[in-house]
């Protein structure tokens, strides 16, 4: 037994004298990195040109273009991934993995759709470079129209109820292409289209809406048909507001969440487009909701106050404000009440 103990304990210094003698601690390697004068080789990316314009397409059109790429450092380039902004697509064609002097390409494609106008998009090249690791190419341009109207959305602001509003809009082609405009319509029954006049290339009707028979607001679409491929059809939106004899602000009131006994107020402002127009009384409900009216800045604006009693039991608030007037087109206004009492 004794023998065993022996042979082990020497077996045990044999195998700890090996390891002592090959063991590099980190300061040697450094020391010796130092000693021999070698530097970590590293990739640098290097492309031809940073910003490609494509100066004028059409809209719908699309252009493609390649930057050319070269890996001017000693180490391995390495392509992550190329990411574009939105209309644009990139894709690398070349490999990703490119050594020292080696070529490649990333291809870039924008696709017009619907823009209009001066166009600059960009893509982003990932890669192992140190001092680039974000590579930014841009793709710049204009994208030009076929056909061009203007305005692009028609606003009819406010129209009093029975009377009629008048628009233009001018519609203009590019000469070279003889592009015939076949017909501008809307579904609108309220909406009536005449053309003015036409002077070469360009062309304007009159969109005018009359005879509407509601109170609020309004929108629709008036269609333009051409003969062109890239623009077949062009959607022109319209909108606007019929009122009566007067105008009211806000068509809801909400009054929230509202804590037992706390003093709350909500205003509602009525404006007198017609102005032989006047209140003849005002209800309230339920019963402990009270009110103020007064007149805001001139006699055409009033301002009406309206408070919820602390006496208010706890719980939903559903009533509403009614305002009774000498108008023949709206005799009463209702604006509904709402909120919730808490304990």
């Amino acid at each position: 037994m004794n023998d065993m103990k022996i042979y082990m304990k020497i077996l045990f210094i044999f195998f700890a004298s090996i390891v002592s003698t090959n063991i590099i601690t980190a300061s040697d390697i450094t020391d010796k990195n130092i000693n021999s004068g070698k530097t970590i080789e590293t990739p640098k990316i290097s492309f031809e040109e940073q910003v490609y314009d494509f100066g004028k397409i059409y809209i719908g059109e699309s252009v493609k273009h390649e930057f050319k790429f070269k890996n001017l450092g000693k180490g391995e380039l390495v392509i992550n991934n190329v990411k574009s902004s939105c209309g644009c697509t990139a894709a690398l064609v070349s490999k990703n993995i490119l050594c020292k002097e080696e070529e490649g390409e990333v291809a870039v494609k924008f696709n017009s759709g619907h823009y209009v106008g001066k166009i600059t998009k960009s893509v982003v090249v990932n890669s192992n470079d140190p001092e680039n690791s974000k590579y930014k190419l841009t793709i710049t341009g204009e994208v030009i129209e076929e056909v061009s109207v203007n305005p692009k959305r028609i606003n009819f602001g406010i129209i009093r109820r029975g009377d009629f509003c008048t628009k233009n809009i001018e519609i203009e082609t590019v000469p070279e292409l003889k592009i015939d405009i076949k017909k501008v319509e809307s579904p609108n029954p309220y909406i009536t289209i005449t053309k003015n006049k036409t002077i070469e290339n360009n062309s304007t009707y009159e969109v005018t809406i009359s005879k509407y028979d509601y109170i609020g607001k309004f929108n629709g679409i008036v269609f333009i048909y051409t003969s062109s491929s890239k623009q077949e059809r062009i959607d022109v939106p319209f909108s606007g507001e019929i009122v009566g004899d007067m105008t009211f602000y806000p068509e809801i009131l909400s009054f929230g969440s509202v804590k037992f006994g706390q003093d709350v107020k909500k205003t509602v402002i009525v404006n007198f487009i017609n102005k032989d127009v006047k209140i003849e009384k005002i209800e309230a409900e339920p019963n402990n909701i009270s009110y103020i009216i007064s007149e805001l800045n001139n006699i055409s604006t009033k301002k009406i106050d309206v408070k919820i009693g602390r006496d208010i039991t706890i719980g939903k608030i559903t009533g509403s404000l009614k305002i009774y007037t000498n108008s023949t087109i709206q005799p009463v206004i209702n604006i509904p009440i709402n909120g919730e009492i808490k304990g």
